[in-house]
């Protein structure tokens, strides 16, 4: 879990909201808005499973406590009906079952799944025998881990063969010339060659071989040790992938076989270190839509717009179009009033769909829009009454307008609907909203309840940041680097952070908080690694980032960022101590 306490970021020892509440308890009940909507009716979730991009057939698919199921099919996809709020569970042999919430917004869910890991206890026999080196080559360690898991590679029942980085020949042209005559089996083409397209497991990083010689790039110099594996029982950790053999290649520089660090420990001790692969991000990406071809050759406003309408009945449906289009109007003319044209038909043509309408939202307030963005906030907690973002983000919309006791009293409905201030997710960041709005507009809010702090201190900090995403399916890895170059990761997918996941669905929350209690020491950096949404749309990130948090100079800069492509890790921000004075 990612909390204050554990980013590494900022030590907070955190503080309690106590509230005396009376006089407003009838609120809530008075208020139809915030009445629990209950979808009864069976809808159609369709998608595909897959695994390191292999689509699998026959994965057993069932609704939770229910007598409804199916498979997928020979090419890996799937139907089923499902109700909001059950639990889809899929299953197959080999692989970690997943369960998903279903959700109003669900429709699609592109499944990837990961293969189960054996981890056998292990009994230690003493003896006075030296060990015997099975792939004839010395100096190969006992244990290598892999992405899928550890290997003891003394007590396996198959061969693995080992190479020594130090033994490489470093005048060979890629890594596999390097390896395969070191290896007298590689060099005959016996048991597989680079034809039949082994993967490579590179520092927790999976390549698979593709037209012929294409080869992962790595430097022969950085090599540690390569552990080349083509039994089935050995392989079958990968999946469909690894049926061709891995070669499993870790590196000098990398961190991937560190032994995590207690993440309570202060300020960054861990061995992680910033590789500088981050490339600074792009406002739409490597890959564009077909669309943008067609304004390539258009040099005017007007023949602009014409090219938008002539585009339109193609893309009615597409949401990405209208917020790429609107963006387009807006940067490369100036022209507000088309923009803001095309953002108004979004709330027209998606009014029933939270997370779009969340992207719009998001838009106007990145532009400094907020009534716009509070009439859009006010239909979305119509849709959703249960969730708790649903209040939090009311309540924001309303203190961005100055309307501080109407921003309290969304605070204090979020409580009415039996949520608490936990240490994660929403309730960190309600709860450091709270404390703000308590501390710097007290009177103007009208605030009567009971508000205890125990360390003041924590009210002001260098940078507040607040991530917040239109989708809960989003999975992506945040990545923190401080002046030293020591990297705190928020990963936040099923496969590591699945307890996370189902937390935010159940309370109806996507967003996370982080402080930066020192900005003077140097240049920090934020970098972000998108993997997907189970979906064949984009995700939209909302970054609020403020500036000297809680002290009288207190400044917000919004950034919005769509994500679409994959596995590529983007710089969003890069932060130094002149941010504070601006």
């Amino acid at each position: 879990m990612s909390n204050i306490k554990k980013t590494g970021i900022n030590i907070v020892a955190y503080i309690f909201i106590v509230f005396c509440i009376h006089s407003q308890h009838s609120l809530y009940s008075q208020n139809k808005l915030f009445q629990t909507k209950k979808d009864t009716l069976l809808k159609e979730i369709s998608g595909s499973v897959s695994s390191l991009g292999i689509l699998l057939k026959d994965v057993n698919i069932v609704v939770e406590n229910t007598n409804r199921g199916t498979k997928t099919n020979t090419k890996g996809f799937y139907v089923i009906e499902a109700k909001e709020g059950e639990v889809l569970k899929f299953t197959f042999v080999g692989m970690k079952p997943l369960e998903i919430i279903i959700e109003d917004i669900t429709e699609v869910l592109n499944i990837e799944m990961n293969a189960i890991v054996n981890n056998l206890k292990e009994v230690t026999i003493n003896n006075k025998r030296k060990r015997k080196d099975k792939s004839g080559l010395m100096g190969r360690p006992d244990v290598l881990t892999t992405t899928f898991g550890n290997i003891n590679t003394e007590k396996v029942g198959y061969s693995i063969n080992y190479i020594n980085g130090a033994n490489l020949n470093l005048a060979a042209i890629d890594i596999w010339t390097a390896i395969k005559y070191k290896i007298p089996k590689l060099s005959r083409g016996i048991s597989f060659s680079l034809n039949t397209k082994p993967i490579w497991d590179i520092d927790g990083i999976i390549y698979e071989t593709i037209n012929g010689r294409t080869l992962p790039p790595i430097d022969l110099a950085d090599v540690k040790d390569v552990y080349v594996i083509r039994s089935l029982a050995g392989t079958v950790r990968y999946g469909a992938a690894g049926a061709n053999g891995v070669i499993v290649v870790r590196t000098k520089s990398s961190t991937f076989d560190d032994k995590p660090t207690a993440l309570k420990i202060k300020s960054y001790s861990n061995k992680k270190y910033y590789k500088e692969d981050a490339v600074i991000f792009k406002k739409n990406g490597i890959t564009q839509p077909y669309y943008f071809e067609a304004f390539d050759s258009i040099s005017n406003q007007q023949q602009a717009y014409l090219e938008y309408q002539k585009l339109l009945p193609s893309y009615k449906n597409q949401f990405e179009f209208y917020f790429d289009m609107a963006n387009y109007f807006q940067q490369i003319y100036k022209d507000e009033k088309n923009s803001l044209k095309i953002l108004s038909k979004i709330e027209v043509q998606f009014e029933e769909n939270p997370e779009v309408l969340k992207i719009l939202a998001y838009t106007y307030q990145k532009r400094g829009l907020n009534q716009k963005a509070l009439k859009i906030y006010k239909k979305i907690i119509k849709l959703r009454p249960s969730y708790a973002q649903s209040f939090r983000d009311l309540a924001n919309a309303y203190a961005n307008l100055n309307q501080y006791q109407k921003a309290w009293k969304m605070y204090t409905n979020y409580f009415y609907r039996g949520n608490s201030l936990e240490n994660e997710g929403i309730g960190q960041i309600i709860y450091s909203e709270m404390e703000a709005l308590f501390v710097q507009h007290k009177k103007q809010a009208n605030i009567k309840e009971l508000f205890l702090v125990r360390d003041s201190a924590n009210i002001t900090k260098d940078v507040r940041m607040v991530f917040e995403w239109n989708t809960s399916e989003a999975e992506f890895d945040i990545e923190f680097v401080n002046p030293q170059k020591q990297v705190y990761s928020f990963k936040h997918t099923l496969l590591d952070n699945n307890s996370r996941i189902k937390h935010e669905k159940l309370q109806g929350y996507s967003s996370e908080i982080f402080f930066i209690e020192n900005l003077s020491k140097g240049n920090w950096y934020v970098n972000l690694t998108y993997f997907g949404n189970k979906k064949y749309v984009p995700t939209y990130l909302k970054l609020a980032v403020y500036y000297n948090w809680g002290k009288p100079n207190q400044t917000r800069e919004m950034h919005l960022f769509k994500l679409k492509d994959k596995n590529i890790k983007w710089q969003l921000l890069a932060l130094n101590y002149n941010h504070l004075l601006q």
